[in-house]
């Protein structure tokens, strides 16, 4: 017996043995595991920080390149450590080189072409995150990139981005597009929106320029003026039977249904067509869609459509030459065009699309915007409702407070001065009765701004007069109601000052957002004329009435009708910017990213 228990114990000895080599193996093997987990874990994170910081090159090249253009735009010498560039030329040498890159025979020259404007080496690495960082370079647009740079200029930028200890870091990369947009051709404002453009009215769209003079003669119905919009899809609407000296530019389609004729090219990204009315076409007509001429209208120039061109009135008429992907027409259609028709080659290759963006929340705003805030913040006090009414009697604004004989608007001090103006506050603004409202007087002018946070309604059967020599700028965040008339005493848009330099006599530069009602946050009517510019990008723009406009208007839509006409100043080309020209260079966009 006892030898029997011996050699049970020895067997419980070895078990325990066994189980405690099993044990410690699989507690190394966890541990093992675990390790091995970590490390992946680690190498993940690293990973994604990797991916984080190359994405983070891109953005800071596009930062700073929106910084430099900034500065540009706001009269400073654009400096950041990237751009060693010529300082006052740098955006226009780059656009240049993308330009020149994109056109290149090979890859080599390609890059050369972009090395001239900035290095094409890559920059120095730049910090994000603890033992992170990235470094970019500047690398040709590729073939493939036209259609996402619809017309514009482009470079890619590569960016690496690195994470860990320099010995075993991890790496990413990630590549942009960034579009560079073209500059406008001269001459390429006046009744320009973000979303729509309708034409109902029966007066004169053209241009003249004031510097050469009063409206008229020799110095009317010139052709550089631009009814055009800047959203995928916003239209170009002409029902009425106003003539338009100028070009259209229209991001989405073209339509007329009225007898009112262009006189110049026609363009547009989406469908083009001459129907109703049988309105002419003197230039040429290039559509990215379907061209159809449903009535007796007639294009005097050449027709390009990426698709089927449609005669669908036995008189339709293209008397110039006809490239289209294909033709219906209710007759022959070469009898149609009397030049060359061509719908057998496939259409026009390579068209350039008008300057677009996807959403109405990317169109171009023009630099003047930024003054609301800029002036509202150089008064801080408001002097509250300006409400001028009752019996005919003049109420002077001027460099030293606001005069009204009766007293019964009180005077609101010597106003603040900044940057050589005379800046005053209200709270809204009315003019109503026979009361006379006038900004300066003979020989004492002021140029003057006028903050307004509510609304601004002039009418009645009293005046509002620019004095001659003065300036008036209008900056609001209400609506704006003009049922009268501004007067200018210069009686034209623009002044020319010693040196050379253009500035508007009035401006009228609102905020207001009116996309949440139906009404019009600018509306201009009655029968006066009307000297000056109308920059409201958020607002729905209604000119009305049978007064005459001269200037400029740039809005959200905009609509012109009634019997007055629109008279683009070829001198605001000269001042600073409205959406399409003149002014400030727009900013670069980052159209698409890929990483890998």
């Amino acid at each position: 017996m006892a030898g029997t228990q011996q050699q049970q114990q020895g067997a419980a000895l070895v078990v325990v043995l066994s189980m405690l080599s099993i044990s410690l193996m699989l507690g190394l093997s966890g541990i093992s595991g675990s390790l091995v987990n970590e490390r992946l874990a680690g190498n993940y994170r690293a990973s994604v920080m990797a991916q984080n910081e190359a994405e983070a090159g891109l953005y800071a090249f596009n930062g700073e390149l929106r910084s430099a253009i900034d500065a540009l735009n706001t009269g400073q010498p654009p400096n950041p450590p990237v751009f060693n560039a010529n300082p006052t030329t740098f955006v226009a040498d780059l656009r240049s080189a993308a330009v020149q890159a994109r056109n290149a025979a090979t890859p080599e020259q390609a890059q050369a072409a972009l090395n001239g404007a900035l290095p094409g080496t890559w920059s120095a690495e730049g910090s994000i995150s603890t033992n992170g960082r990235y470094r970019w370079r500047l690398m040709p647009a590729l073939p493939e990139d036209d259609v996402l740079l619809a017309g514009q200029a482009g470079i890619r930028i590569e960016s690496e981005g690195y994470f860990g200890n320099a010995a075993d870091e991890a790496i990413r990369t990630a590549t942009a597009l960034v579009a560079i947009p073209m500059p406008p051709p001269p001459g390429s404002r006046g009744l320009m929106s973000c979303e729509g453009v309708q034409v109902k009215g029966s007066g004169i769209i053209d241009s003249y320029d004031s510097r050469e003079g009063a409206y008229g003669g020799s110095n009317a119905q010139r052709s550089n003026v631009v009814v055009g919009t800047q959203t995928e899809g916003a239209e170009v609407r002409v029902t009425g039977a106003s003539p338009i000296y100028g070009e259209v530019a229209a991001s989405g389609t073209f339509s007329t249904n009225g007898s009112g004729a262009v006189h110049g090219n026609v363009k547009a990204n989406d469908t083009i067509s001459i129907s109703g009315g049988g309105s002419n076409i003197y230039g040429n007509v290039t559509g990215l869609g379907d061209v159809a001429i449903t009535s007796s209208g007639t294009v005097h120039g050449d027709v390009q459509a990426a698709g089927t061109l449609t005669l669908g009135n036995w008189s339709s008429r293209i008397e110039g030459d006809a490239l289209v992907s294909a033709v219906n027409s209710v007759r022959t259609a070469a009898d149609q065009v009397g030049g060359v028709l061509d719908a057998d080659s496939g259409g026009p290759q390579g068209l350039t699309p008008v300057f677009s963006v996807s959403s109405p929340e990317e169109c171009d705003v023009p630099v003047q915007v930024g003054w609301y805030a800029e002036y509202l913040a150089q008064v801080a006090t408001s002097s509250g409702e300006l409400d001028m009414k009752g019996a005919g009697r003049n109420i002077v604004l001027d460099a030293s407070g606001l005069h009204d004989p009766s007293g019964k608007v009180s005077d609101i001090g010597t106003p603040q001065q900044y940057q050589g103006k005379s800046i005053v506050r209200f709270d809204s603004l009315k003019l109503a009765g026979s009361a006379n409202f006038h900004i300066g007087s003979a020989g004492n002018p002021v140029d003057m701004v006028m903050v307004v946070t509510g609304n601004i309604d002039i009418g009645g059967g009293g005046s509002f007069r620019i004095a001659e020599g003065s300036s008036l700028t209008i900056v609001t965040a209400g609506e704006f109601k003009l049922a009268s008339a501004i007067e200018v005493g210069d009686g034209k848009p623009t002044r020319v000052d010693m040196n050379g330099n253009v500035s508007p006599i009035l401006s009228v530069i609102s905020v207001h957002d009116d996309t949440s009602h139906g009404g019009s946050g600018v509306f201009l009517g009655g029968a006066s004329n009307f000297y000056g510019q109308i920059i409201a990008p958020h607002s729905h723009v209604e000119v009305a009435g049978s007064g005459q406009f001269y200037g400029e208007v740039v809005g959200r839509s905009i609509e012109v009708k009634g019997a007055g006409g629109f008279h683009y100043d070829e001198a605001f080309d000269d001042t600073e910017g409205g959406v399409g020209g003149g002014g400030p260079t727009a900013m670069p966009r980052i159209e698409g990213i890929w990483v890998g």
